[in-house]
């Protein structure tokens, strides 16, 4: 017999089944009514594509940061030849990559700014041929209902010029060494290419030879160095009496002399292990050891220096770390899993999970190195006041009362640098679910630095203005104060649950004796640019109120003097300890400086920020005439969604209005 369709009369359900001519969609009291699909549908698009069309293969591939230049290359040149027709990319693709006749971006989350979204979606339609189509999926968190809202304003946002600042140091370090490494290949081009050729060519490494290259002092090099350096920083770079050498080459610290320990400790455990499975037998596993080292050995020079910080890395992350997974052989070939240290201490944790060439891979030590520990510091983070404080643990100071009288109960302990990166499990198949990260960090403010300039601005309010260089900030993660335990013979770690740490073993697959454990949080101090802005006569204890004043400003200087939001931030400190009143503090959100809080220091600019962020709450709509909450056009930001459901532009405007008296 002939099937049978019904459809609903009101919310035009089709459906096989009627029983008293009961809609089945929940609510509708619409009834059920003959029809006939073919008919009624017969004009419908996606019922012709459903029928007349035969469905496409799909063949889907990654492309990330993770991958490294062969392997992603490889792929994408899969995609071009039309191998490949869907790739799951990160901002890989923001850096101009034409791929042809690309005709859709699905984004699943709403970018950062317009500048990321017009790079995203301006990869389709890059040919006449083709149609782009550009769909974004928004989450259910607040930036991205801000966006839905109104689409517009990333659509057709304004993009900003860049502002540039030159004068930072560890910057300025990494282009020396870089133009110091290329007069020496110049000259000894054998030792130019793969890490093999640099590291294990001939009967001495490069950087004996290297070492003896820079002690002669060459005037070409000095002239160079010169010219690309700006004049006033040549002695604190020691460019005239060539110290800078000793940060490259410096056998304990200097940065080349680390990664090429680090690289023959991990080579020489390999070579241990494949040596071991031979004489067990185990020929496959020692073949499977050997092609790891190959692999080691073959990358190139340039990629592995600038990963260890030695030479420029593109976006200029200043100290970056790796989680290696380099010991698991074919699973890991081409890739490349680092970070900037800020990102890393989050994501790359003891039991932070990533996924990477269709893999899930789950962090599981904290590297060491044979002859060194990470240096541990005591901190404490006030939760009345929100003071940090840190010093060396060896001094043993008593961090448990803050400068505020109240007692430190639970953010305190002690932290560890893991300036040498991490080390993943064994990879496994990826999860349904999102892969796990063990709780974000956050900054706080350190130490002032060297103060450069002070301000005082007699407005409605007493404005006083600090701007220092080489401030210093903390990047904290505490494991939401449970801290890690940490093996100290082979740096394996779990977030601490007061239990032992669990059998396991080595990195390298070996029984660890299980040497005695540790509990440790994550730590990462950086010195950067800072502007302290605080109002003494000022008092005020309402949650919200000083972060909202704090972001406010931060997006008024940004909106007067055209720098992007992504490269300032701003934390809180007390005023004197005093809880009620807060010195909001900020800096340039790269390690080094970039010269932006420089310039809204200035007294002019300082006065355009104040108006500009007047201007801003004043104009928006947000929370009705009392302004009791935020928006993106206001004080929300990408970067502050752990504090939206606190910030009130409401604050901000009746603040503002007393100090610039309007």
């Amino acid at each position: 017999e002939r099937v049978k369709w019904y459809r609903c009369s009101k919310c035009k359900r089709l459906t096989l089944h009627n029983i008293r001519g009961v809609c089945p969609t929940y609510y509708c009291d619409g009834k059920l009514k003959k029809a006939d699909p073919a008919r009624e549908l017969a004009g419908n698009h996606y019922r012709k594509l459903y029928t007349n069309f035969l469905p496409l293969s799909m063949t889907t591939h990654e492309h990330t940061a993770q991958l490294d230049i062969d392997k992603a290359s490889e792929i994408q040149k899969l995609f071009t030849d039309g191998k490949v027709n869907i790739l799951s990319c990160s901002t890989t693709f923001e850096l101009g990559v034409d791929v042809g006749e690309l005709e859709v971006v699905f984004m699943r989350n709403v970018p950062p700014s317009a500048a990321n979204y017009i790079q995203r979606a301006g990869r389709a339609g890059r040919r006449t041929s083709s149609t782009a189509f550009a769909l974004t999926f928004a989450q259910r968190r607040s930036h991205d209902f801000s966006h839905y809202k109104d689409p517009l304003r990333i659509i057709k946002g304004e993009i900003k010029p860049p502002y540039i600042e030159i004068a930072n140091e560890k910057i300025i370090k990494r282009h020396m060494y870089a133009v110091a490494l290329a007069l020496f290949w110049a000259q000894e081009p054998q030792y130019f290419g793969h890490v093999k050729e640099f590291f294990f060519s001939g009967k001495q490494s490069a950087t004996k030879l290297l070492r003896e290259f820079l002690a002669a002092k060459p005037r070409e090099l000095g002239d160079s160095l010169k010219r690309i350096v700006p004049r006033k920083m040549w002695a604190n770079l020691g460019v005239e009496d060539w110290g800078w050498v000793d940060g490259l080459l410096a056998e304990k610290d200097g940065v080349l002399a680390k990664a090429e320990e680090q690289l023959r400790t991990d080579l020489r455990e390999l070579k241990q292990m494949e040596i071991e499975h031979s004489r067990a037998g185990r020929h496959g596993r020692a073949g499977a050891i050997q092609r790891t080292v190959n692999t080691i050995e073959g990358h190139y020079i340039l990629g592995f220096l600038s990963r260890r910080n030695v030479i420029p890395k593109y976006g200029f992350p200043v100290d970056v770390v790796e989680l290696q997974i380099t010991h698991h052989g074919e699973e890991a070939r081409g890739l490349e899993l680092d970070r900037d240290l800020k990102i890393a201490l989050s994501e790359y944790a003891p039991m932070g999970q990533v996924v990477a060439g269709g893999k899930l891979w789950t962090s599981r030590y904290i590297k060491k190195l044979p002859d060194r520990d990470p240096l541990a510091y005591s901190y404490a983070v006030c939760e009345y006041c929100g003071l940090y404080r840190s010093e060396l643990a060896e001094k043993g100071i008593d961090l448990d009362i803050c400068t505020c009288g109240h007692r430190i109960r639970r953010s305190k302990g002690i932290f560890i640098t893991p300036e040498f990166g991490f080390i993943a499990d064994k990879p496994e198949k990826p999860k349904m679910s999102k892969p796990q990260r063990t709780y974000s960090t956050r900054n706080y403010f350190a130490h002032k630095g060297k103060v450069e300039m002070t301000d005082d601005l007699p407005l409605g309010q007493v404005v006083q203005l600090q701007a220092s260089i080489n401030g210093k900030l903390a990047v904290i993660n505490n494991a939401g104060n449970r801290g890690f335990k940490v093996c100290q013979t082979c740096g394996y770690a779990e977030i601490y649950d007061g239990k032992p740490l669990s059998k396991h073993k080595t990195p390298w697959g070996k029984e660890c004796r299980r040497g005695r454990q540790r509990r440790y949080a994550l730590g990462y101090e950086f010195s950067t640019d800072i502007l302290e802005v605080w109002f003494p006569e000022h008092q005020h204890s309402e949650t919200g109120f000083w972060e909202s004043l704090l972001y406010g400003l931060i997006e008024g200087a940004c909106t007067a003097l055209d720098i992007d939001r992504r490269d300032i931030d701003g934390t809180l400190y007390p005023y004197r300890g005093n809880p009620t009143c807060r010195v909001l503090t900020l800096f340039d959100d790269v390690p080094g400086g970039a010269g932006h809080v420089k310039r809204i220091a200035e007294r002019d600019n300082f006065m355009a920020a104040l108006q500009e962020t007047f201007s801003l709450v004043s104009q928006c709509e947000c929370g009705g005439s009392q302004g009791d909450t935020s928006c993106y056009q206001c004080l929300r930001s990408y970067t502050n969604q752990y504090c939206h459901d606190r910030l009130k532009r409401g604050y901000v405007k009746e603040f503002l209005q007393e100090v610039l008296d309007v």
